[in-house]
């Protein structure tokens, strides 16, 4: 059809409706565009907010070892600290079945792990500091 063959009266009407079907098509792919880079820059920002909720969370772990390190019991590294495992008073006599009192903080002092003793005599609670910055921690308390 020839936009000259139209009545005059609809000319106007035909060249919108013309218009409209060259311009769609490439209206769909910059909206398609838009929502693929809005959607890339979400991801991007929630991968940027989960880094840093872990690098805090990596500091907020490092203060509460280094905090438990000042009271803490010394572990033998042969047993080391395990969630939920029970925490002996002599682990090498486990016969004995006497726990720890809870709240007890113990100390890895090679590894850096510190811990906590719950109410039903357990280990939980294990955060992790760095071996240098815990051992001047347990020599300021003449261990180690």
């Amino acid at each position: 059809m020839n936009l000259l063959n139209v009545h005059p009266r609809y000319r106007p009407l035909a060249s919108v409706l013309i218009s409209a079907a060259c311009i769609a098509p490439i209206a769909m792919e910059l909206l398609t565009k838009q929502n693929a880079d809005a959607q890339h820059k979400q991801a991007t920002e929630q991968v940027e907010q989960a880094i840093t909720r872990s690098s805090e969370q990596v500091a907020r772990d490092e203060r509460i070892a280094l905090d438990r390190a000042k009271r803490c019991l010394i572990i033998d590294e042969k047993f080391p600290l395990v969630e939920g495992g029970n925490a002996y008073y002599d682990p090498r006599h486990r016969d004995s079945k006497r726990l720890l009192p809870a709240n007890t903080a113990l100390c890895s002092a090679q590894s850096g792990y510190t811990a906590l003793v719950d109410e039903s005599g357990t280990v939980s609670l294990i955060k992790q500091a760095p071996i240098e910055k815990l051992t001047p921690v347990l020599k300021q308390r003449g261990i180690k």
